[in-house]
């Protein structure tokens, strides 16, 4: 019987946190959430985040039925860090944690930073991968293609993308921050937030959430912070038009973090998606709307997920 102190995530957030030890000796660190012997989805942190992110989508998901497997990258959390020279070599953990869980076909979602991971995976692991969920994705931001920016996103993307220096600078002082501040997490999300975005962020419970999340993220090293931008802030260099698997793609256009228009650059890229834009919705919208998140996942199909070519886009929030 699976046993829970209480629905709170801050309660659960890590009590399922394990540790697996890859072939060369490194470890990997992910925790389970939701029904245990549910459909599964593999879930991927954002930039900087942590396995605990996803503790939030506890309760919904055990109430449809999906286990949701949630992995620290390399360099966050658990996870011992590793350098990877490309976006396709970090797929290998992905692949390696799915045939420690024995996992056949699953789904693989990827929020905000942890997307350009879990495209890498999905080229991969081929049709081992029922479909790719992706929210608020980093997209394609260095591909040669214009891509307007706030000067936020201009910073991160850009600026820190392109100097390892500043960007672990940037996360040394994020990490301090966050350390020594009550609710530092918090504030430093919402700063640049939308107004939708700071109206999701009062949520009980999920300032706590997000600041034992960084914590996680950031609190044994800065190295997969850095990795992540040194990774999907120049060119990918995945064949993205081979992705057997259907995608679908959510993206706020309101977003003040990652560019939406990267992100629908991304959704004509691959070959069989859906992109849903949500009009008025910031970045951190899913923190309300997990469970609409897990209902497509879960009711639609392989066959059904996105159609069969071009691409079809809904305004306003489903």
């Amino acid at each position: 019987m699976d046993q829970r102190v209480s629905d709170d995530p801050l309660n659960i957030a890590d009590r399922l946190a394990r540790v697996l030890h890859l072939r060369n000796g490194r470890r990997l660190g992910y925790a389970e959430y939701g029904a245990p012997d549910g459909q599964p989805v593999m879930a991927l942190h954002g930039t900087p985040g942590a396995r605990t992110m996803f503790a939030v989508a506890d309760q919904a998901a055990r109430a449809k039925g999906i286990r949701i497997i949630a992995p620290d990258r390399a360099g966050y959390g658990l996870s011992e860090a590793h350098h990877f020279d490309t976006l396709a070599d970090t797929a290998g953990d992905i692949e390696a944690l799915a045939d420690w869980l024995g996992l056949d076909r699953f789904t693989l979602a990827g929020y905000s930073g942890g997307a350009p991971h879990a495209l890498a995976a999905a080229l991969l692991m081929g049709d081992r991968i029922e479909r790719v969920a992706l929210i608020s994705p980093v997209g394609l931001v260095a591909e040669g293609a214009h891509v307007p920016m706030t000067g936020v996103q201009h910073f991160i993307f850009s600026y820190l993308g392109n100097s390892q220096f500043a960007a672990r600078m940037y996360f040394h002082s994020v990490r301090s921050m966050i350390a020594w501040l009550p609710g530092g997490a918090k504030m430093l999300v919402t700063q640049y937030a939308s107004e939708s975005d700071r109206a999701i962020l009062r949520q009980p419970g999920l300032r706590e959430l997000l600041d034992l999340t960084m914590h996680e993220g950031l609190g044994t090293s800065v190295d997969g912070a850095v990795q992540d931008l040194r990774l999907y802030c120049r060119p990918w260099g995945l064949p993205l038009h081979e992705l057997e698997a259907p995608a679908h793609i959510w993206q706020g256009a309101a977003d003040t973090i990652v560019a939406p228009e990267a992100a629908y650059q991304l959704a004509k890229a691959l070959p069989n998606c859906t992109l849903e834009v949500l009009q008025d919705m910031g970045h951190y919208w899913l923190f309300g709307a997990f469970e609409g998140i897990l209902e497509t996942i879960r009711e639609k199909p392989r066959q059904e997920f996105a159609p069969k070519t071009g691409l079809r886009t809904w305004f306003g929030v489903s």
